[in-house]
C-alpha cells in the first residue's frame, strides 16, 4: 500500500516534471490543485527535489505509518426492519456506513460496526393482527417467509388506515407483549427469518457487522431505569391524556403512550446510553438519511441532559435519497431486485462484449460487476444530495464508472501476470523518462491526501473521483508504454509503475467496499 508521499513543501526550487528546466514553485496545497494542474496541458508541476528522487520516493515508499492514538469508533448503519425484505431505501445507509467503517480501519482506528434492527413497536402489533386475522401459522412458513410476512403487513397497514379497530387491536397487542402478557414465540421466529434474509443480501454486498442490536432490547421492562432517570431529572412530563413527553426547543417529543408502552424516542434514548456504557466510544456515528435530522437533534439534546459525556462524540452522518430506481417489472422496493437486475444486465453486457474472457462468464463475476456498478454509481455522488438513478449511466463501460475501474484492475493484474517480468525490488527512475510516467506518479503521490480528505469529510466521492482521475492517466499509460518486447530492465521499471497504480486502485476499491476482480 503506497502511503506517506507528502514531499511537497513551501516555496522551493525544484525540477519541473514536464520540462527539463529548473523553476521555482509555491506550495501546492491539496489534491484538487495538483489534479487541476495535471489536467491543464499548459501547466507545469514543480517539486522540491529532483525528478528521479521524487519518482523513487513515490514508487518505493510502501511502509504503513502507525497510528499512535487510535480512536474507538462505533458506526450504526443499515438498520432495516424485521419482517420486511431489505428495502432499497436502506441501500445508501448500508454502503456509506461500510465505506466510513473501512476508511476508519485504514487509518487504524478501532471500529465497531453495529446493525440496529427495528423489531419492536406498533408495527409488530399490526403484523400480529394480520397473522391472526388470516389464520397464518408463522412456524409453517417455509417458502419466501419474508415476502409472505411483508404482504400481510402491507395489507394490515392499509386496513388500519380506514379501520380504527385494527389500530386499537395492534396497539393492545404491542402493549401486551411489552408488558409480558403475550407470547413472544411469533416474534422470535420472525426475527430468525429476517436475519437469514438479511445475511444473504449483506453477503452479496461483502458487508459484515460486529454486533446486531435489536430495538426490542430496549422494551418497556428493560428500560425502567432510564424512564425513572428521565422522571427524577424532570426531563419527562405528563400531559392531560396521560402521555409522557419532553420538550426540545419548544417541540413536544413523545416518549410513552398513556398505557406506558414505549415510543421510538424512548427506546433510542436507552439505546444510546447503553452503547456508551458498552463501548466507551470516542465517536458514535449514526449513518441515517436527511429526513431524520430533527430526530437526532432531539435525541442528542435529551441524552445530553442525562449524561453529557455520552453525546460528545455523537454525530449524525446525513445523506440524500435515491430517486427513480426501478427494474424491468416496474418500481422497485427491494434491494435484492436491484442487485439481481444489475447482475442480469451485466451478464448480457459481458456476453455481447468481444473482450470478455470465457472463464469470466459466470454468476459470481456478473454479480460482483453488477454490485460494483450500483455501489460506485452511488458513492460518486455527493453524500448530502438526492440523485436520480439511471441504469445506462451506472452500467456504462466507458467513461467514469465502476465497470471501468474493475476493467482497469483486471487489465493491470493480467499485465503483471503475463508480461514475463517480475515487479522489481528497486526503482531506477532513469529508465522512466516519459511524460506519462510523470503524470501517473504525481497522481499516485496524492493518494494519501485524497484518503485523508475522504476520511475527514466522510465523503466517498472524493476517493471515487480520485480513482476515476487515476484510471484515465493509467489508461493513457497503457497506450504509451510497452512492457513486452522491450529491454528487460526497462520493462521491469515500467511494470513497477503499473504495479504501483494497481495497488492504489485495489486499496481504493476495497475501502469503498468493492472486491477487485482479476478477470472479466
Amino acid at each position: 500500500m503506497l502511503r506517506n508521499h507528502s514531499i511537497i513543501k513551501d516555496a522551493c526550487t525544484s525540477y519541473s516534471l514536464n520540462k527539463n528546466v529548473i523553476t521555482s514553485c509555491r506550495y501546492i496545497h491539496n489534491v484538487k490543485e495538483i489534479s487541476n494542474r495535471l489536467q491543464d496541458d499548459d501547466s507545469t508541476l514543480h517539486f522540491n527535489s529532483d525528478r528521479n528522487a521524487f519518482i523513487k520516493n513515490v514508487l518505493m515508499k510502501k511502509e504503513t505509518k502507525v497510528n499512535i492514538d487510535p480512536k474507538k469508533i462505533v458506526i450504526d448503519f443499515s438498520s432495516p426492519n424485521v419482517a420486511k425484505p431489505f428495502h432499497v431505501g436502506h441501500l445508501r445507509s448500508t454502503i456509506i456506513g461500510n465505506f466510513i467503517a473501512n476508511i476508519h480501519k485504514h487509518f487504524q482506528n478501532k471500529v465497531t460496526k453495529i446493525n440496529y434492527l427495528g423489531d419492536w413497536g406498533t408495527q409488530f402489533g399490526i403484523l400480529q393482527y394480520g397473522l391472526e386475522s388470516n389464520k397464518i401459522d408463522v412456524n409453517a412458513l417455509e417458502k419466501n417467509p419474508i415476502n409472505v410476512l411483508y404482504n400481510i403487513y402491507v395489507e394490515s397497514t392499509k386496513l388500519s388506515a380506514t379501520d380504527e379497530n385494527v389500530q386499537i387491536a395492534a396497539r393492545k397487542h404491542f402493549a401486551d407483549i411489552e408488558q409480558g402478557k403475550a407470547s413472544l414465540d411469533n416474534w422470535k421466529k420472525i426475527r430468525e427469518f429476517t436475519v437469514q434474509e438479511l445475511e444473504n443480501t449483506y453477503k452479496r454486498l461483502g458487508i459484515t457487522f460486529d454486533d446486531y442490536h435489536w430495538e426490542s432490547d430496549y422494551n418497556g421492562k428493560a428500560i425502567q431505569h432510564v424512564i425513572k432517570l428521565l422522571e427524577t431529572k424532570n426531563i419527562m412530563l405528563t400531559d392531560e391524556t396521560g402521555k409522557k413527553y419532553t420538550k426540545v426547543k419548544d417541540r413536544k417529543i413523545s416518549l410513552l403512550r398513556s398505557d406506558n408502552s414505549t415510543l421510538y424516542m424512548a427506546r433510542d434514548i436507552a439505546a444510546l446510553l447503553d452503547k456508551y456504557e458498552r463501548y466507551k466510544y470516542d465517536k458514535m456515528l449514526f449513518v441515517v438519511d436527511n429526513a431524520q435530522t430533527d430526530h437526532f437533534m432531539a435525541l442528542f439534546d435529551i441524552v445530553k441532559r442525562i449524561d453529557e459525556e455520552c453525546v460528545k462524540g455523537c454525530e449524525h452522518i446525513k445523506f440524500g435519497r435515491i430517486k427513480g430506481m426501478s427494474t424491468r417489472r416496474g418500481n422497485v422496493i427491494f434491494l435484492s431486485d436491484i442487485l439481481d437486475e444489475a447482475k442480469h444486465k451485466m451478464y448480457h453486457k459481458q456476453k455481447q462484449s468481444k473482450n470478455t474472457r470465457t472463464s469470466a462468464m459466470n454468476e459470481e463475476t456478473c454479480d460482483i460487476l453488477g454490485t460494483t456498478a450500483v455501489l460506485i454509481n452511488d458513492l460518486k455522488q455527493k453524500r448530502l444530495k438526492d440523485y436520480e438513478f439511471d441504469w445506462d449511466r451506472a452500467l456504462q463501460s466507458e467513461g467514469d464508472s465502476g465497470i471501468k475501474l474493475q476493467y482497469l484492475h483486471c487489465r493491470l493484474w493480467n499485465l503483471e501476470k503475463n508480461c514475463g517480468v517480475k515487479v522489481p525490488s528497486d526503482c531506477h527512475p532513469e529508465y522512466l523518462k516519459e511524460d506519462i510516467v510523470n503524470v501517473v506518479v504525481s497522481e499516485l503521490a496524492v493518494f494519501d491526501d485524497a484518503l485523508k480528505r475522504a476520511y475527514e469529510e466522510n465523503e466517498a466521492c472524493i476517493l471515487v473521483n480520485y480513482l476515476f482521475r487515476l484510471s484515465r492517466h493509467v489508461n493513457r499509460m497503457f497506450k504509451e508504454l510497452k512492457v513486452k518486447n522491450v529491454d528487460l530492465d526497462l520493462a521491469s521499471q515500467r511494470i513497477l509503475v503499473f504495479n504501483s497504480a494497481r495497488l492504489v486502485l485495489k486499496c481504493g476499491l476495497e475501502i469503498l467496499g468493492i472486491k477487485p476482480l482479476h478477470e472479466m
